[in-house]
C-alpha cells in the first residue's frame, strides 16, 4: 500500500498499492478531496475544478 502526504493537514494518505494520475482521494485526517497528480512520489492535490461544475455558477455575473 502506497501512501502520500495531505497538502491540507500532512498526514499520510493511502492511495492503493497501484494508484494512478486523476484518481481521487479523501483524507481520513482532514477530509480534503485529493487527486494524485503524479506517480512518482506519489503526490496529491487539489482537484482542478472543471468548467461545467454546477458550482461555478455561484461566481459567474449576470
Amino acid at each position: 500500500m502506497q501512501k502520500a502526504e495531505c497538502p491540507q493537514c500532512g498526514k499520510d494518505v493511502a492511495v492503493g498499492s497501484h494508484p494512478t494520475i486523476g484518481k481521487i482521494i479523501q483524507c481520513e485526517g482532514c477530509g480534503a478531496e485529493l487527486e494524485v497528480v503524479w506517480l512518482e512520489p506519489v503526490e496529491l492535490d487539489w482537484p482542478l475544478i472543471d468548467d461545467d461544475d454546477e458550482d461555478l455558477d455561484d461566481f459567474e455575473d449576470d
